[in-house]
């Protein structure tokens, strides 16, 4: 019986041993299959690139010193009108600025005026109470 049992053992012993090697080879498979995903993603990649570029520099309307004149001009134009919309800006707030600082003006002249009238109002009570 005991030897039955040593028999078994051993073969679920044998039996495990395998199955964790085929669990290492499906993993290492696994991992060489990605790794030659990823290398013939990175191979593709770089190939579209130069194609890219070589059919750009072959197919261009304009020639190198053409293109880099237009950016420039272009550039020039852009700052040109950031330069005229900010302005433009200045002074509309400028504008926008002064009317309101005017209303502000406006606005304390009558506040100082109302307390000259109360203060001249409150001076003549008073000498009208100091004469009864």
């Amino acid at each position: 019986m005991w030897k039955n049992m040593l028999k078994a053992g051993g073969y679920v012993m044998i039996l495990n041993e395998l199955a964790n090697q085929v669990k290492r080879a499906s993993g290492s498979r696994a991992r060489d299959i990605r790794r030659s995903r990823t290398t013939n993603l990175a191979i593709g990649a770089g190939i579209g690139a130069a194609v890219g570029v070589t059919l750009g520099v072959l197919f261009a309307p304009k020639s190198g010193k053409e293109t880099r004149q237009i950016i420039a001009e272009r550039t020039g134009e852009t700052v040109e009108n950031l330069r005229e919309d900010a302005a433009a800006a200045k002074d509309k707030i400028y504008a926008s600025v002064t009317e309101k600082g005017a209303l502000l003006r406006e606005a304390g002249h009558k506040g100082v005026d109302a307390v000259k009238e109360t203060l001249e109002k409150t001076d003549e009570d008073k000498k009208v109470e100091s004469k009864k």
